[in-house]
């Protein structure tokens, strides 16, 4: 039985929460379109080209020495022909050598194409909500469940 094209972005965000866990960054740009653009949480904010995302993906990997680990518990997927939408709150769990466990929520919305055969991510937008009154990120975030 052949798999959905759902099935397949669902499969593809297995490999890529295994590969950032590895902190396998050759790995994580396989899903990456050449031209692809990233709305991202930091400055410069817009990463254009696989060369800048792979530069903002190297140092957040950098920074992170100890595990990592990020998921998308509520993953909604939808996919019209060769165009597929996901979005859902990102989950990134991570631990310092010797640190505490941190645990810190953002918003995340990608669009992938079918490129040769292959899905590939062409636009990520990711965000944190926003303390109204200090106008500051709001990393402390946790959903309702």
């Amino acid at each position: 039985m052949s798999k959905t094209a759902e099935q397949e972005i669902r499969e593809y965000f297995e490999e890529w929460f295994r590969d950032a866990a590895a902190k396998d960054l050759d790995a994580v740009m396989t899903k990456i379109a050449d031209d692809a653009v990233s709305y991202e949480h930091d400055a410069p904010l817009v990463y254009t080209g696989a060369p800048a995302i792979r530069e903002s993906c190297r140092q957040g990997f950098d920074v992170m020495r100890g595990r990592l680990r990020w998921d998308i518990p509520d993953l909604h997927v939808m996919v019209r022909d060769d165009i597929a939408v996901s979005w859902g709150l990102n989950r990134m769990r991570a631990q310092e050598p010797g640190g505490e466990p941190v645990e810190i929520w953002s918003r995340g919305t990608r669009v992938f194409q079918r490129i040769d055969g292959e899905w590939k991510m062409i636009h990520q937008h990711v965000s944190y909500p926003v303390d109204s009154e200090t106008g500051r990120a709001a990393t402390d975030l946790r959903p309702d469940r």
